[in-house]
């Protein structure tokens, strides 16, 4: 197949979990460059959460929010924000719970309770904190994705009562989750994308270790599944290659003979 875009996750693909890109993966995109390939990153990450990735690697074109919100050299071509309604319900339901929330905008994401454990707990090892969100946030501005933290069997409660989210855990164990729009993934923002790129999904290679991943891996011509991904994500590829730890996407280009 004559590929024409790979199209990359960043955590637990492009970059180990907590760690940084390794310099072998960043030579391999930019040997993919050098063929005249395509590169997008597709991330369930906000704008402001991949500066640095996207400065590394220089890719002028970005899903971010698991689909909901899409960049091509330096434009929006697509977006996708919560009904003020819906999050009056998810609002009203984490309070009455004394669960925290965190609202992320096209620009700044604040979190209700910056001492609640959970969120302590999800942003320990990052570098960006959010501040306290002031009560009106939500409704005055375009929110993309939310952050729900509470246990999995807690986050039932919300998939009953709020059909219009969809709910996807950070990993298995965390206590925190991505929030969207229901039949809001990386795939409706790539479908977006590759229109404007003229590049159909079957010329596309996709890499990715989430569950968030899987829609993208199953669109793609070519799915690959990083080596720690769980069985689900494996089962939706087409391919299995290395942990992002042992430079599993520059492994699997060069199986794909792409580099």
């Amino acid at each position: 197949m004559n590929y024409k875009v790979v199209i990359l996750d960043i955590d637990g693909t492009l970059v180990p979990h907590k760690k940084t890109i390794s310099q072998a993966t960043l030579e391999a995109i930019h040997q993919l460059k050098n063929k005249k390939l395509k590169v997008v990153i597709a991330t369930g990450r906000a704008p402001y959460f991949s500066k640095s990735i996207i400065q590394a690697t220089g890719v002028d074109s970005m899903v971010f929010f698991n689909g909901s919100y899409v960049h091509h050299e330096g434009k929006e071509i697509y977006k996708n924000t919560f009904e003020k309604g819906v999050l009056k319900k998810v609002n009203e339901l984490s309070h009455h719970s004394k669960h925290a929330l965190t609202f992320l905008g096209g620009n700044t994401f604040k979190a209700t309770d910056l001492s609640h454990p959970f969120v302590v707990e999800a942003y320990q090892h990052e570098s960006w904190k959010p501040d306290l969100a002031p009560l009106q946030f939500w409704q005055d501005q375009d929110i993309f994705q939310l952050f729900l933290h509470c246990d999995l069997e807690e986050e039932l409660t919300y998939q009953k009562k709020i059909p219009e989210l969809d709910f996807r855990r950070w990993s298995s164990g965390a206590r925190t989750c991505d929030v969207n729009i229901t039949n809001t993934h990386k795939a409706v923002g790539l479908t977006k994308l590759l229109e404007r790129l003229g590049i159909a999904p079957d010329e596309a290679v996709a890499f990715g270790d989430g569950l968030n991943d899987i829609e993208m891996l199953t669109m793609a011509g070519m799915g690959v599944a990083m080596g720690d991904a769980r069985n689900e994500v494996k089962q939706a590829a087409n391919m299995v290659t290395l942990t992002a730890e042992e430079d599993g996407v520059r492994h699997g280009l060069i199986r794909l003979g792409l580099i």
